[in-house]
């Protein structure tokens, strides 16, 4: 029988709930460019991109949980862009949601290396896998 492991689940929570917050300020930043009303910059180009690719991993690793690690990866990627234009848009003084987005960026990089840490081997089930690869020869 399955079971359940809590912490991978509420991290994974976190991380969905985390970027499609990210999705929604930066749906904001393209319908302002596409009416016209402003210009996209480089580093929200990056962020829309990693933001779609996060979502794309979401949903393989949603349907092949094996692939839950690519899910801690990406959040810790786009957790890192996100701070870090979060950071070049406090210096060069553009206002918005900065505070709001570097602390999602923080909480990105925190769940996904939650994520990580979870879905590790322990020594026992490697030694397991070991046998079994030793005993199928």
């Amino acid at each position: 029988m399955k079971r359940i492991h809590i912490p991978i689940n509420i991290s994974f929570l976190v991380i969905l709930v985390s970027v499609l917050i990210l999705a929604i300020m930066q749906g904001g930043s393209i319908s302002n460019a596409l009416l016209g009303k402003s210009g996209i910059e480089g580093n929200q180009v990056q962020q829309i991109a990693f933001i779609i690719l996060t979502l794309f991993i979401l949903i393989v690793a949603t349907l092949h949980p094996d692939k839950l690690y690519l899910s801690a990866y990406s959040s810790m990627t786009l957790g890192l862009i996100v701070t870090i234009s979060s950071f070049y848009n406090m210096f060069i003084g553009i206002n918005g949601l900065n505070g709001i987005q570097l602390l999602i960026g923080v909480i990105l990089i925190i769940s996904g290396s939650l994520l990580f840490k979870h879905t590790k081997l322990s020594k026992l089930d490697k030694k397991i896998v070991y046998d079994g690869i030793k005993n199928y020869k």
